[in-house]
């Protein structure tokens, strides 16, 4: 077990030792939650909520569309019309 501090800004720097076996990365996300007298902290992965080809989609429609002020509603509407010119 290791000590650390806790830095004027909230910070812990997790010690190498732990990066190391854990296989931790750089910009690495982290859920951090409390168990009892416990700081918890798991690795999280998430997963973006376009493809490439939808974001590329986005930006040929705001260059398209940029001009007509089209207005979409967001979320399941904007989705379902990204995915239906991505294709």
């Amino acid at each position: 077990m290791t000590v650390v501090k806790l830095k004027t800004k909230n910070q812990l720097t997790v010690p190498s030792e732990v990066v190391r076996k854990l296989h931790l990365k750089v910009n690495e996300l982290f859920m951090v939650d409390v168990e009892e007298n416990y700081i918890k902290l798991m690795p999280v992965e998430i997963e973006p909520r376009y493809t490439p080809a939808e974001l590329e989609a986005i930006d040929r429609l705001v260059e398209k569309e940029k001009s007509k002020a089209k207005v979409f509603k967001p979320g399941r509407e904007f989705q379902e019309y990204i995915r239906k010119i991505a294709q």
